[in-house]
This record gives structure tokens, sequence and C-alpha cells, in this order.
């Protein structure tokens, strides 16, 4: 059973969503009493839900190449590209949490070099089998597989880079802070950290509470959406600056169906109305 089943919470999670203050409200009501369910059943089950995400997307690393995900990749690329200058010839990235690499392969032309990161070993084989599979060097981009951060010099051998990016996991997450703390210090001197992921707006939330529906809900744990607010806090936390955060691209329901590969989305994209998932870039500088 997971944390959002029968009984009172999962009701909860169950109500229309109103507009407005009203809204804002309820949406923090319910996301406390996530965490409140979530500690509680970590704290009676021993479920470890960090174990959960390595081993749910291990098992699923291939089926994310499809049309649908290549593309919200190809968009994400173009965010990036907007917000950091990036040059072949010098620019380093890391990619944290970095899935088979759609992202990380749509940058390449204008790296240097990329490593990707992931706690999946199913994504990492794949990430590189990808990359032997299209000739490229490993000196030029590879994966390489990290159960968790510390946050000190030892993350990542100690390297430091150009841009870190983090695309489409920061709600997967059981701690956030933690981990844009850690992502900070793996950012040379003026380098920069870019996050882009699902809005707290009221159509993107319809989709994902449709989609808590599927089948990885109840395994793996995350939030769903950050507000602008949120990001900006954790990024001050880290002691980033020149911090930016905004609405990114989004893309209607009807425009996910015509891509092969939607029906990873499963309920989320019932029902006639054409809301869409809107995302967020958020992004901020290392200073020294």
């Amino acid at each position: 059973m997971g944390w959002a089943g029968p009984g009172w919470a999962g009701r909860l999670w169950a109500w229309p969503s109103p507009s407005g203050a009203l809204y804002r409200l309820i949406r923090r009501v319910k996301h406390t009493i996530f965490l409140l369910t979530l500690a509680m059943t970590e704290k009676h089950t021993g479920h470890n839900y960090a174990t959960a995400n390595a081993e749910h997307f291990s098992e699923r690393a291939r089926s994310y190449r499809t049309e649908l995900l290549e593309e919200l990749a190809r968009r994400c690329a173009t965010s990036i590209q907007k917000i950091y200058p990036f040059d072949v010839n010098t620019t380093e990235v890391l990619d944290f949490a970095c899935g088979p690499g759609l992202v990380a392969f749509e940058l390449l032309p204008y790296t240097k070099r990329i490593v990707g990161v992931d706690s999946a070993q199913g994504m990492v084989d794949v990430f590189n089998h990808d990359a032997q599979k299209k000739n490229i060097s490993l000196d030029k981009i590879h994966c390489v597989k990290i159960d968790s951060l510390k946050g000190d010099q030892s993350d990542v051998d100690g390297q430091l880079f150009d841009v870190v990016i983090c695309v489409q996991a920061y709600h997967h997450f059981e701690d956030p802070t933690h981990i844009t703390n850690a992502l900070a210090q793996r950012l040379k001197p003026k380098g920069r950290l870019i996050v882009i992921d699902f809005a707290d707006d009221e159509g993107t939330q319809t989709i994902l509470t449709r989609k808590r529906e599927g089948a990885h809900i109840h395994t793996v744990a995350h939030k769903h959406g950050f507000s602008f607010e949120q990001m900006t806090d954790m990024f001050k936390s880290a002691g980033l600056q020149d911090i930016h955060a905004e609405y990114g691209f989004k893309i209607s329901k009807s425009e996910m169906k015509s891509y092969q590969g939607h029906e990873l989305f499963g309920k989320a994209l019932d029902g006639d109305d054409d809301i869409s998932l809107q995302y967020f870039v958020a992004h901020g500088e290392k200073q020294s």
C-alpha cells in the first residue's frame, strides 16, 4: 500500500483544486501531510526511498528513450543554453541524476566534457553504452554511479565544473536542500547551477496528481512541483548569487499525446481538459 492509499490522507489529496490563496494554502497542507506520512512510513516499515528510486529507474532505463522524453530533453537543453555561454573548448558540465543522458547528449556538441551521475546502475549502463555506440571518447562524456552526495570534496572525486545541471529530478529527492548545497560545491568560481523541473502551478499539479495513480508513485517518493520562492531559498542557502527562478517552457496534454511514448504518463493525460505541463528554470552563480 502506498502512502497516498486509502484513508483521510488519500482523500485529502483527491480534493478539487481551487485557485488563488486557498489553492496555495491547500498545496502547503498537502505537502506537509506528504512529508509526515513519508517519515512515518520509513520509520515503521524501514522502506528506503533512495534505494527504491535507484531500483525503479534501473528497471526502466531503456524505456526512457521515447519520442516524448527526447523532445522534452531538447527543450530542456535549449533552455540551458540560453542561460550559460557554452564554449566547446572550455565548458565542463556535471549532469546530476542524468538518467540515460537525454539532456547530456543534446548539450555535448557545445561542451568540452560532460560527466553524468546517477544512482541507478541501469541508467549508468544505458548512458555509457550509448556513448560507446556513438564512438564518443570517455574523456568527452561518461556516466558514473553515485548513491548519494556527501556535500564535501569526496563528491565526484573532487572535480569542479563550469555548469552543474539537474533536470526533472528534484521532485524525486527526499532532501533537495542538501542536494542543492552539495551541487553548489561542485561549481568552479563563476560556475552556474541550473535546475529544471515541474512548476507549482495549478495545471501542472492537476496532471501530476493524476500521474500519481501510475506505476511508480507508491514506491518512489517525490514532491510535485516547486515554487519560485522555494527554489530561490534553496539556492541562497547554498551560497549562490545572481539567482533567477522563472517559468521555462510548457507542453500541453494534446501535444504530449502526439509523441510516441506518452503512455509513460499514464492517467496524467486523461480527461478532456487541454491543460499544460509547465516547467520552471532556476539558476544561480557561485561567486568564489
